[in-house]
Parts: C-alpha cells; structure tokens; sequence
C-alpha cells in the first residue's frame, strides 16, 4: 500500500472504494481521519497537513526547496494525492490519514 508522507507526524493512503478503505483500516494504527474526498473540509485538512512557514502549505508535486506552495490545505492534499495516483494508478475515493 502506497502512501505519502504529509508531515513529520502524518501519513495519507487513498482508496478507490469505502470496501477497500474499510479493509485497511485495521492494519493501522493510529487513524486521524477516514473519510470519502468529497467530505474533507479545510478545517480538517489544516490539522494534519505539511506548512512552510510563512509562504503556506506544501505542495507534494515540487520540491521542499521550491517557492510553488499553495494557499489552502485542500489544494496542497490535492498534489498529495496526485502524488499517490502517479505510484497506485487509480482515482482516490476515499483517504485515510494515520498519525504515526
């Protein structure tokens, strides 16, 4: 199961399905949040996602060096799970966060 690191402290896993989700989800260990895509709110993203101090959140398609962040947290989960489509090859439906 692929994954990208979002911080020092978090993990993202997309699933193409609720079935395939639920399936994981007792293989790990500590689970942040579990949900379809659609539902994910700023408020929620903001918690868990990377931060470059004072320029905004990550942006997983460049490099740490690179000045391309972006504005919001749900834009920057976006490249993250971009990231993961480029090594799965399927669609995220559904995300799983772990804290790990």
């Amino acid at each position: 199961m692929n994954s990208v690191k979002l911080s020092a402290y978090h993990r993202l896993y997309a699933f193409p399905d609720y079935r395939n989700m639920k399936a994981a989800l007792p293989y790990m260990q500590r689970v942040v949040l579990a949900k379809g895509l659609a539902e994910v709110e700023e408020s929620e993203a903001r918690s868990f996602m990377g931060r470059v101090n004072g320029k905004g959140y990550k942006n997983y398609l460049e490099p740490i060096s690179g000045q391309n962040t972006k504005r919001s947290a749900l834009q920057s989960l976006i490249t993250a799970l971009q990231v993961l489509y480029k090594s799965n090859g399927f669609s995220a439906r559904y995300i799983v966060v772990e804290r790990g």
